[in-house]
């Protein structure tokens, strides 16, 4: 503004000074006297006149320029330059208004856009970024060893799991040239031909996607190939990509599933062979006995050899019980009682002489007390027989010396695994001076299917075993072993310190009978599909003094039961036949109401809480014996089915060796 009144008072005082100079010329004044002080003050007086011409012409310009940047800052004006503004300037005012206002929305609008943008690039560069993070990392730690290759064979990527199968990194095997890598990765398979011609089948065609069946390597273990081409979203292949899976372990667990559905099969074959090697050796059992009583017995020497007959059908029958109990192992059937865990080491005793060089020696000890435990008493043989085995293999060819202890303990800190509360266990030692335990097989010594021993001598379940075995009954096993020295088992069970009813382990009834009818009075129905055991027992049972009736299977016994006019004491019930079973006969007699006491028998072991079930609230069996039963067995469980004190008259079996049969027989 200043510049502009500076350019419009200079000509203006110009305008006005000339002219006084001239008409100081012309008054016949020289121009000394006009340059002195009356030339100043013209000078003066014309320079303020100028200026205030100048002010009051600039005046108007002046209002436009200041209410222009009154508008252009958003304010009014003031009352000074709006007079001098026209009209029509307010309607401007406003459409500049307006115009700045709309720039400034949509100045904000794109500032807020742009604020947006930049988040949103933020956002999807942090997502990127956790994204490769995320695959660098499932990259990395995957089980699979892994080669990117691009559509001209070079190296985009690889893990360290690659690397680790190789033995070295790729990059110092080949750089980014890919079939360096495919090429060391056939030398590590033992069928290197079958690698090489697959890799190449392979590379020579884009679009194949091909995986190599498991192969060993060179150091024994398991591994697989498998290639897929890799494409764009559209579809065209840009690369391929190879993976190396180790399958060892799952070979590993392939092998254990075979084994264990031998073991399966076998389990099932020994229940198999036991019950009818059982149902032959009752008849044989019977026959004994009864040829035993017979008077004609009496010559000299003939009843010894039926007894040490009989005691051989004993022996028999306890390793038929062992086949029976590992088919119980096998099926997952468990049978718990209170047992004496020091009865059952006579009988491990038993057993192990018939397993054990006899230029080994066992020793037995342990203290008075009994050691009760709620156990399967079959199973914690077999634990009993899995350990000392072990340490059986585990001594030198020529001496050795395996103890076996039972002691009754308190274990203050059981183990953590266990989760029980008890303090007070049955501590079972067995102890050898062996070859011991390496340091680097310690943590797999109760492993499945792990074994140290030569020429497939072991399966690598028997420590397995034992140890599911006790830990399904509540306990554990410890060990300790010095290589050179030997090893020692420690098994801890629960004890039961106050048994009401104690598991009777005899397997053989030697006590004489219960008192048994006479006279034919009382009626037996023998139910069993195997004729030799039915004969036999109608030829015990009528030496009994019984009357016998007999079936061939369970529908035939419930149409005697239900259907005749015969009146039947009790039933000596059979539980594997045709047609109708044991179990499913006794069902339908307790269903229909017939409550005739039932002895059961069978050559597999029978859980009593299954026919609890099948009573349906009706009398449960009287019992139940695993055969080949005894004659005194026999005559004991009947008694107690038949049983009326006040009537039947005592049956001595023990006097009766020396009487002949009765009539009773013959029926």
């Amino acid at each position: 503004m200043n510049s502009l009144r500076l350019r419009i008072l200079f000509p203006l005082w110009l305008f006005g000074f000339l002219p006084a100079m001239g008409a100081t010329r012309m008054m016949g004044q020289p121009l000394d006297w006009f340059f002195g002080l009356t030339g100043v003050l013209l000078g003066g007086g014309v320079f303020l006149a100028a200026y205030l011409i100048s002010g009051w012409l600039l005046k108007p310009t002046t209002a436009v320029m200041k209410g222009t940047t009154a508008v252009l800052r958003g304010v009014p004006p003031d009352a000074q330059s709006a007079e001098w503004l026209p009209e029509d300037f307010w309607k401007l005012r406003c459409d500049i208004n307006m115009i700045f206002a709309k720039q400034r929305q949509a100045l904000n609008a794109a500032e807020q856009h742009a604020c947006q943008n930049a988040q949103r690039l933020l956002n999807a560069e942090r997502l990127l970024r956790e994204a490769f993070t995320a695959l660098q990392g499932l990259f990395a730690a995957s089980d699979e060893g892994v080669l990117v290759v691009d559509a001209q064979g070079s190296i985009i990527a690889s893990n360290s799991k690659l690397d680790d199968f190789l033995g070295s990194a790729v990059e110092e095997i080949a750089g980014r040239d890919a079939s360096r890598v495919l090429n060391a990765l056939k030398e590590r398979f033992q069928e290197k031909a079958a690698i090489s011609t697959w890799i190449e089948n392979t590379t020579g065609n884009l679009e194949s996607q091909d995986e190599i069946p498991p192969l060993a390597t060179t150091d024994g273990r398991v591994f697989s190939l498998r290639s897929s081409p890799m494409r764009t979203d559209a579809g065209e292949v840009i690369g391929r990509i190879w993976i190396v899976k180790d399958r060892s372990e799952l070979r590993v667990l392939e092998n254990q599933l075979r084994e264990s559905q031998k073991m399966g099969t076998i389990g099932q074959l020994a229940g198999g062979i036991a019950h009818d090697f059982n149902n032959l050796l009752t008849a044989i059992r019977g026959n004994l006995t009864l040829a035993e009583l017979t008077p004609a017995t009496n010559q000299a020497g003939v009843r010894d050899k039926l007894q040490n007959a009989n005691h051989a059908t004993t022996r028999a029958a306890e390793l038929v019980k062992s086949l029976l109990g590992y088919s119980r192992r096998s099926t997952g059937t468990s049978i718990r009682k209170v047992t004496n865990l020091k009865r059952l080491l006579a009988d491990v005793q038993n057993l192990l002489k018939h397993s054990v060089d006899p230029r080994v020696t066992i020793q037995m000890r342990g203290g008075m007390d009994a050691s009760y435990v709620n156990a399967d008493a079959t199973q914690i043989e077999q634990v009993m027989l899995n350990l000392c085995l072990n340490a059986r293999d585990a001594l030198p060819a020529d001496k050795g010396v395996i103890e076996i202890a039972v002691e009754n303990v308190t274990h203050r800190n059981p183990s953590d695994a266990v989760g029980t509360d008890a303090s007070d266990f049955v501590m079972l030692v067995v102890r050898d001076n062996g070859h011991g335990i390496s340091e680097e097989h310690r943590h797999r010594v109760f492993e499945a299917f792990f074994t140290t021993k030569k020429g497939g001598l072991g399966t690598g379940l028997g420590l397995s075993t034992a140890q599911d075995i006790v830990r399904e009954h509540g306990g554990w096993i410890e060990f300790d072993s010095e290589v050179g020295r030997g090893s020692e088992f420690r098994v801890f069970v629960p004890r039961v310190l106050n048994p009401d009813k104690v598991e009777d382990e005899d397997t053989v009834d030697h006590g004489p009978a219960i008192n048994a009818p006479a006279g034919g009075q009382t009626t037996i129905l023998v139910v069993d599909d195997e004729a030799p055991v039915r004969s036999i027992a109608l030829n015990m049972l009528g030496f009994l003094g019984y009357r016998v009736l007999e079936a061939c299977d369970g529908q035939q016994a419930l149409d005697i039961l239900l259907r005749s006019n015969e009146k039947v004491d009790a039933v000596l019930l059979d539980i594997y036949m045709p047609k109708l079973s044991g179990r499913d006969t006794f069902k339908e007699l307790r269903a229909v109401g017939n409550d005739v006491p039932v002895v059961v028998c069978s050559g597999f072991v029978i859980d009593p809480d299954e026919f609890m079930i099948l009573s349906q609230g009706h009398p449960p069996p009287v019992d139940i014996m695993l055969k080949p039963y005894s004659l005194d067995g026999l005559s004991k469980s009947l008694a107690k089915a038949v049983k009326k004190p006040e009537q039947d008259p005592a049956f001595d079996l023990t006097a009766s060796r020396s009487s002949p049969p009765t009539a009773a027989m013959a029926a």
